[in-house]
């Protein structure tokens, strides 16, 4: 994976990107990837000074990352499934050492219109959001891949979920980033 850093593009010989969010766990790290369009000072310092809250849905075979940074950048999720991840980046999170054991969460903020790195950023999960984290990709990894199409999971939970906040009911772990 090349280093990124903040000025610079996030994909060699690209002018721009499609605004989109992904929440990963390849090689054992958790990323949010957050690439937005029209971005704003605003929303490049709420990435900045990591003031995130977090939450995670399970909805069948696909997890919801869900986001909030400050007041800039409003709730908002990322899917995922382990099985979408290159199999040659699938490594499962360890179980936590200890009852007290976080995840770091790195967050690269990028402008898509430019296809710029606006804010790199990282934050630590809480321990039990870490635990639940872990526990739902491990369980998902041991399934295979969803005898019932992926897509259409996906669409039948965001017409029970019309938008983020009402996915919040079903988190079955929230926490603020580094508390």
């Amino acid at each position: 994976m090349p280093v990124l850093e903040v000025g610079k593009p996030y994909l060699p010989d690209r002018a721009r990107l499609e605004p989109r969010a992904e929440y990963n766990c390849r090689g054992g790290q958790h990323e949010l990837l957050l690439c937005l369009s029209g971005l704003t000072e605003r929303e490049v310092e709420a990435v900045r000074k990591g003031e995130a809250e977090l939450g995670l849905v399970i909805w069948g075979d696909v997890l919801f990352f869900l986001y909030r940074f400050g007041e800039a950048i409003q709730w908002s999720d990322a899917p995922y499934s382990w099985h979408l991840v290159p199999a040659g980046e699938r490594e499962l999170p360890e179980p936590p050492a200890t009852t007290e054991t976080r995840a770091l969460l790195s967050v690269v903020l990028v402008d898509a219109d430019r296809n710029v790195v606006r804010a790199l950023g990282a934050v630590t999960l809480s321990p039990d959001f870490t635990r639940e984290l872990h526990r739902a990709i491990r369980r998902q990894a041991a399934r295979p891949w969803p005898a019932e199409d992926y897509d259409a999971q996906l669409r039948r939970a965001y017409e029970r979920w019309p938008d983020t906040e009402a996915m919040l009911a079903a988190a079955v772990a929230r926490c603020l980033g580094g508390a």
